[in-house]
């Protein structure tokens, strides 16, 4: 029997940055989209997202994120209707899917908002095809496929990464 596998030639990469890690009670405080066409980076979009909370000095220490570089940006029920009209129907690649979709969904949930896109995680194919690695963060994934010096200033760059690593182990 021949199963015919669909070949993903557009999708997204998707980050999130939180003050916590409970969707229910913390927040989201910044987003970052790549989209992804025939192996290609063809679109971005990044955004800080105001939790209209202050947020812990651990957060700042780990994200980089300041409670100025938040307090002009808009709320999350502005942010995620232009990230879903940005996204559309793509599928949407994340490394660590649980964590993310469910600070997505619950915020979609709050806001009577449908988000059903096809959801594929690079961590587990990650696992799968470099079982030898100790460690599965996307920084420590890209230094071992890319060999060279992994900058990830933003959140961004993470998106990015995620890109680069889900078409080197798909």
């Amino acid at each position: 029997m021949c199963i015919k596998r669909r070949i993903l030639t557009e999708y997204v990469t998707l980050d999130i940055e939180t003050t916590g890690f409970n969707p229910q009670k913390h927040k989201i405080i910044e987003i970052a989209i790549c989209k992804v066409k025939d192996g290609n980076i063809v679109d971005e979009y990044t955004s800080f997202v105001n939790p209209k909370q202050p947020i812990h000095y651990a957060i700042t220490e780990i994200t980089g994120i300041t409670e100025d570089m938040l307090k002009k940006a808009e709320t999350i029920d502005i942010v995620i209707p232009k990230i879903l009209e940005f996204i559309g129907q793509l599928p949407i690649v994340l490394h660590h899917s649980y964590y993310v979709m469910g600070f997505l969904k619950q915020n979609c949930i709050n806001l009577n908002i449908n988000l059903d896109n096809q959801v594929i995680d690079a961590l587990p194919l990650c696992k799968k095809k470099l079982p030898h690695l100790k460690i599965y963060t996307i920084k420590a994934i890209s230094k071992f496929l890319e060999n060279d010096n992994v900058e990830i200033d933003r959140l961004i760059d993470y998106a990015r990464w995620t890109f680069r690593v889900f078409e080197k182990v798909r």
